[in-house]
């Protein structure tokens, strides 16, 4: 009889621990991976000041923006272990927000046509790449969770000790991963479950419409960054209207408190930190920020997740990187950026959608072997 999906969690985790080991330790003794750079971009010349005659710098030693080409677990490797001939350190400790939209197991059949002008990404996906557009599972669900869970790890070995993780997920394996995130991280680190929701077409008749995505935030430690001032949005009307009703010295409206023994004075124009519950529409079909890639996510959702974990100037990554939406709105927001997908379609599509925005240089790598190892793909 076969064990129930609660029966395989004991065994999931422990294979995803020792797999992860073996991955860590494997990185320590010197047996790892190089990021080979193939390209680098240099600055949109409309947004880096270069149509001004301003020339960017030209330090080899400063920090360059990666877009990465591969099976995210070498990937990962690859960033754990640093490279010092291409002049990258390890960036185990190093990164601020990782922001992950993995496949849900969703059973959906993303290998579709991907639309963007003047290309053709036609092109049928390897055996390899099919794992990132066929959201399917030889084993269903525990081969899923087989999968996710040693990437955690490695994401945990990859963030700051201020750092957050942001997992993207829906109903399909949310509940399972959420598990394997206690497990990961420690309970106590779980900081919040955002639910994203949005309107789609199409309501069934028999049962409520699923219209929303969960997403679990973690921090690294007890002391996990976040943003209050970047996180705040605007009050609605509404929301000033009923709330705000008293009158300043100025004649500005505002709200008067009486709190921890003296008067307070709040204004409308400070914003609010929002709940627990995102109300952000999809990109509009017809929107410029639109690619017409299958799981491509919103740039408001990206830019709230964005600011509130992260200041200016810091790293985020994104191992499932799809449309490159979070590339994109990292660099507008003057972050520094790390993104891969295992999809070459993916990978062309974050290249094309990368260098119109893009102020500052960026690498264009992939995954390399050193002698030695053994690629954990089979």
């Amino acid at each position: 009889m076969a064990l129930s999906l609660i029966e395989e969690l004991p065994k999931i985790v422990k294979e995803g621990r020792a797999e992860a080991a073996r991955i860590l330790e494997r990185i320590n003794s010197g047996n790892a991976l190089a990021l080979q750079t193939n390209e680098l971009v240099l600055p949109s010349k409309d947004v880096s000041g270069l149509f001004r005659g301003e020339m960017p710098s030209s330090d080899e030693s400063e920090w360059k923006n990666r877009l990465i080409y591969g099976d995210n677990i070498l990937v990962m490797q690859g960033l754990l272990a640093g490279d010092a001939t291409s002049g990258l350190e390890s960036m185990r400790g190093k990164i601020d927000l990782i922001y992950i939209d993995p496949p849900f197991d969703s059973k959906a059949d993303y290998r579709t046509k991907i639309t963007l002008p003047n290309i053709n990404l036609s092109q049928k996906p390897t055996v390899i790449e099919q794992f990132a557009y066929a959201d399917t599972w030889k084993d269903g669900t525990v081969s899923y969770l087989k999968m996710i869970y040693p990437r955690l790890v490695l994401m945990r070995e990859l963030l700051s000790e201020k750092g957050s993780i942001y997992v993207h997920i829906d109903w399909h394996v949310g509940h399972y991963v959420k598990i394997l995130l206690d497990d990961i991280f420690g309970k106590g680190k779980f900081r919040n479950e955002i639910i994203w929701h949005y309107s789609t077409l199409g309501r069934p008749k028999d049962k409520f419409a699923q219209k929303h995505d969960q997403i679990f935030v973690y921090g690294k430690s007890d002391d996990a960054f976040f943003n209050t001032e970047e996180a705040k949005i605007p009050y609605s009307d509404d929301y000033i209207e009923s709330h705000f009703r008293d009158i300043d010295d100025n004649g500005k409206k505002c709200r008067k408190r009486f709190d921890a023994g003296k008067w307070r004075i709040y204004y409308p124009d400070e914003g609010m930190i929002p709940n627990d519950v995102w109300d952000i529409p999809y990109e509009n079909s017809m929107s410029k920020e639109r690619v017409s890639y299958a799981t491509q996510k919103p740039v408001a959702l990206m830019e709230r997740i964005i600011k509130s974990s992260t200041i200016k100037g810091q790293l985020i990554a994104d191992f499932f990187g799809g449309s490159g939406t979070t590339a994109v709105v990292a660099e507008r927001l003057n972050r520094q950026w790390i993104s891969s997908d295992i999809g070459k379609p993916s990978i062309m599509v974050q290249r094309k959608v990368s260098t119109p925005h893009h102020k500052h240089r960026f690498s264009a790598c992939n995954v390399s072997k050193r002698e030695g190892y053994i690629s954990l793909i089979t």
